[in-house]
């Protein structure tokens, strides 16, 4: 009775994760579906125990019937995220010098900023990208980041706030050409900040990236016309024989098909290829709760060293650090 009782939760869990991972491939076709989407982990998860429950405790045809239903379902999934377990294109080369960026999405609700600045000070990252600045948690930034100088910041009272600092010991030269406020698209309301750096000969434009989140039919749009606008303007730094890198908050998983899109469309890499799932968000749930919604995407001529998901810094994304190889 307790092994049919098992049998009948297991089996019911796996039908809905099975349902919603089935329905999310319908999001090209309604906005809804998309949010059904960022969890596959999850559906792996479950569909992973209900193979294993069918096959151990079942013991019988039907429960072989349902493990193989279950299995295809999660090879599915599987598919769309294997590009980040396994997905790395180049190895990175022992003696060639890296850029090391470090990503903290703050809260803006939140005027403590500590953990935040104690955690970027013990990293030797060579440029700092923060979004959700506040006028209130600037200066806090400024004076705590004692091994860091500030580039350029553009402190707001919502979430759009941004910011840039640089380490004032860089471990190759690093020279700040430029610093500038950008849009995209032209009339959005959400400022971006764009860094020209010149590091060892080469360009890179650096851009800290912060995409509308989704919450409704309108939302979930106008995220594919902030996508579109960044793939063009990734497309112009690339035939400019630059080198384009954009880190931030995008409100997506690296599987979404609005995520994927923008890979094709913009001809960035996603650095997050081959280190895992290296989840970010929310950082209050467990960690097998929790979905990648923090990235950094680069040109194809640069490489990922490492990358890593930082310590909880009283915000809810995880920090990012990332090394690009030169």
């Amino acid at each position: 009775m307790a092994r049919l009782f098992v049998l009948g939760i297991v089996n019911t869990l796996a039908g809905g994760a099975g349902i919603a991972a089935l329905l999310a491939f319908g999001s090209a076709f309604w906005w809804g579906f998309s949010f059904l989407e960022h969890p596959r982990p999850q559906y792996c998860l479950i569909l992973v125990i209900a193979v294993f429950v069918n096959v151990s405790v079942a013991r019988s045809p039907v429960g072989k019937l349902w493990a193989l239903g279950w299995s295809l379902i999660l090879l599915l999934n599987l598919t769309l995220i294997m590009p980040i377990l396994i997905g790395r294109s180049a190895q990175p080369s022992p003696v060639a010098p890296s850029l090391r960026l470090l990503h903290l999405t703050l809260d803006h609700d939140r005027s403590e900023v500590q953990p935040a600045i104690a955690f970027a000070n013990t990293q030797s990252a060579d440029l700092i990208s923060l979004l959700e600045v506040t006028p209130d948690t600037l200066p806090q930034l400024v004076k705590g980041l004692t091994n860091y100088q500030l580039i350029k910041a553009d402190p707001r009272s919502n979430s759009h706030g941004t910011a840039w600092f640089m380490t004032r010991q860089p471990r190759q030269p690093l020279q700040v050409k430029s610093a500038e406020v950008i849009h995209l698209p032209a009339d959005s309301d959400r400022p971006l900040l764009q860094t020209t750096i010149e590091s060892g000969g080469k360009t890179l434009e650096l851009l800290c990236f912060h995409v509308i989140r989704p919450r409704s039919a309108a939302t979930v749009a106008y995220q594919k016309v902030e996508f579109a606008a960044l793939a063009e303007w990734s497309q112009r730094i690339l035939k400019q024989d630059s080198h384009a890198i954009v880190i931030g908050d995008f409100n997506n998983t690296p599987w979404s098909l609005t995520f994927r899109q923008l890979l094709q469309a913009s001809g960035l890499h996603n650095s997050q290829n081959g280190f895992g799932l290296q989840p970010t968000w929310h950082a209050s749930l467990p960690h097998f709760l929790q979905i990648p919604i923090d990235h950094c995407l680069h040109s194809p001529k640069l490489v990922t060293r490492d990358r890593q998901v930082g310590a909880n810094i009283g915000s809810d994304h995880l920090p990012i650090l990332v090394d690009l190889q030169l």
